[in-house]
């Protein structure tokens, strides 16, 4: 019997919907302070990815499962409208695939540091053996390995809900995450008319997947915003420093595109 994802809402369902989606290895409390900040005024909805949720045994199958789950989730419980969806890291590959199914209408999609171009076979093997690696050692506690992953890729106030969520994730989901992200693309094709599109990504080393990709979305949506903070690395802002990604979000909300800043 499938697993049924867990998905979170906060504020009112009358008020326009704001999607986020958090990134691998990421605990969805990542997002408490955006959610403090935005339930006021808009309804928040935040799913708990597969293999993400230490209070169910469950693995990661695939983008397409995922995002079926979220949009029967949506369309079922308060309907298609999606005012902003806000996908960071390997969250923007599954609100791509909710994007491009077209099920749900996204007014504004934005996507954070999201590889969306395909990978070789090569680096697919040497990325699933380096997190691999990386999770087993955190199991362990091995305090160096903590250590450095507070303040980069998850804040010292979220490290409880992180090593509590790598201590339940399983080789095979990080396996088959890694796959996934591999062999995903983004499509040339999608559909535009009512959507505007957005892409985060920084300049640091860990970048170039995300580098790349903004210059192949440029390519081929020439009509999106792609917003470069210069010196950052992978979702900085958005994992150490929330309220710097907040007052960024909050004006693409607000302003529906208009006066952002640093782009490329």
């Amino acid at each position: 019997m499938a697993v049924v994802m867990e998905i979170l809402e906060f504020g009112n369902r009358e008020n326009k919907t704001l999607l986020l989606i958090h990134g691998f290895q990421s605990p969805y409390q990542i997002w408490n302070e955006f959610i403090e900040f935005f339930k006021k005024d808009y309804h928040v909805v935040v799913p708990i990815l597969e293999g993400h949720n230490p209070k169910v045994n469950e693995e990661f199958c695939s983008f397409e499962e995922s995002a079926k789950k979220i949009e029967d989730y949506c369309i079922n419980s308060f309907g298609r409208e999606i005012y902003a969806m806000y996908g960071m890291s390997l969250g923007g590959v599954l609100a791509s695939h909710i994007w491009q199914n077209r099920r749900l209408k996204v007014k504004n999609v934005i996507l954070e540091s999201s590889p969306l171009v395909s990978f070789s076979g090569l680096m697919t093997f040497i990325l699933t053996k380096q997190y691999l690696l990386l999770t087993h050692k955190t199991q362990q506690r091995e305090e160096k390995i903590v250590n450095q992953a507070v303040n980069s890729i998850i804040s010292k106030e979220n490290l409880p809900e992180f090593l509590e969520l790598m201590d339940n994730m399983t080789d095979e989901t990080i396996v088959n995450y890694i796959k996934a992200l591999g062999k995903y693309k983004l499509p040339t094709d999608i559909e535009m008319a009512d959507t505007q599109l957005f892409y985060f990504h920084g300049t640091k080393m860990n970048e170039m997947l995300a580098q790349k990709t903004a210059k192949y979305i440029k390519t081929n949506y020439p009509k999106a915003e792609i917003i470069c903070f210069k010196g950052k690395g992978h979702c900085e802002d958005s994992l150490i420093s929330p309220n710097v990604m907040i007052e960024v979000l909050k004006k693409i909300l607000v302003n529906n595109g208009e006066g952002r800043q640093d782009e490329t």
